[in-house]
C-alpha cells in the first residue's frame, strides 16, 4: 500500500509541475492577447484557444489518472478563464487563471510534502 501511495504522489507531483509550467505560459499569452490591436485579435484568440485546448486536455488526463476529486475541477476553471479572455474581460481572465494556478500549486505542494517525508525527493 505504501508503494501505491508513493506512486500516486510521484504522478501528482509530475502532473502538477507540468500544468504549472503550462499555466505560466498561459499567463504570458494572456498578457500578449490583451495588448493586441483589433485587427490582430481574431488570430491571437485562435492561437490562444488552441493552446488552452491542449492544456485542458492535459488537465483532464491528469484528473483521469489521479482519480481524485481535487483534480476534477481544474479544466472547468481553465475553460472559464478562456471564456473571459474571449469576451475581452482580461482582468477576470487573469483572476481565474491565478485561481487555477493556485489550485495546481496546492496539489503539487501536497505531493512534494509526501515525497520529502518519504525521502523520495
Amino acid at each position: 500500500m505504501e508503494i501505491e501511495l508513493a506512486k500516486k504522489n510521484i504522478l501528482a507531483f509530475m502532473y502538477a509541475e507540468r500544468l504549472k509550467s503550462a499555466l505560466i505560459i498561459t499567463g504570458q499569452l494572456l498578457d500578449v492577447l490583451g495588448d493586441l490591436k483589433e485587427g490582430e485579435r481574431a488570430g491571437g484568440l485562435k492561437m490562444f484557444n488552441s493552446f488552452i485546448r491542449g492544456v485542458t486536455s492535459e488537465m483532464r488526463l491528469a484528473a483521469n489518472v489521479m482519480d481524485d476529486l481535487n483534480w476534477d475541477g481544474l479544466s472547468g476553471q481553465l475553460n472559464l478563464m478562456e471564456g473571459y479572455a474571449r469576451l475581452g474581460q482580461m482582468e477576470a481572465a487573469r483572476k481565474e487563471l491565478s485561481h487555477t494556478l493556485s489550485s495546481v500549486t496546492t496539489l503539487s505542494g501536497r505531493a512534494m510534502t509526501y515525497l520529502k517525508e518519504a525521502d523520495l525527493l
